[in-house]
């Protein structure tokens, strides 16, 4: 199990611990669950067990676009192709990375030969929407 795994647990049973009232504290019991609590916590984990998982996700292509404002050549065209990748191979993110793309090149600081790359990658994503 790799270590954001590893943490993803603790953190859970965190949560799960803080929702059913925490440790309570008595005599020489300091850190001892009570039982009441144990059953709240085993409650609330299988009740939680049951429940769809709603997962956040955050799309590739959403990282990735932050390079674009990049004033470095290589790290702004790399940018472009890994998007372009993205937009090429996933057809459901292929309209926002077309118009992250032509935001970024109606951008003043952008080159003619960044703003010809930009149009060529566009042309690409376009071309493999349309098959």
């Amino acid at each position: 199990m790799d270590f954001s795994k590893q943490f993803a647990v603790i953190e859970k049973l965190k949560s799960l611990v803080k929702m059913t009232g925490g440790f309570r504290k008595k005599g020489s019991d300091k850190n001892q669950v009570t039982e009441d609590v144990a059953k709240k916590i085993q409650k609330s984990s299988y009740d939680k067990s049951h429940h769809e998982y709603v997962d956040v996700f955050t799309p590739p292509y959403k990282t990735i676009a932050e390079q674009l404002q990049v004033s470095n050549d290589q790290i702004y065209e790399a940018a472009v192709f890994n998007l372009a990748t993205i937009a090429i191979n996933r057809k459901i993110y292929a309209k926002e990375i077309i118009s992250l793309l032509e935001t970024s090149m109606e951008d003043k600081k952008r080159t003619p030969e960044q703003k010809e790359y930009i149009q060529f990658k566009i042309g690409q994503i376009k071309e493999s929407m349309a098959d």
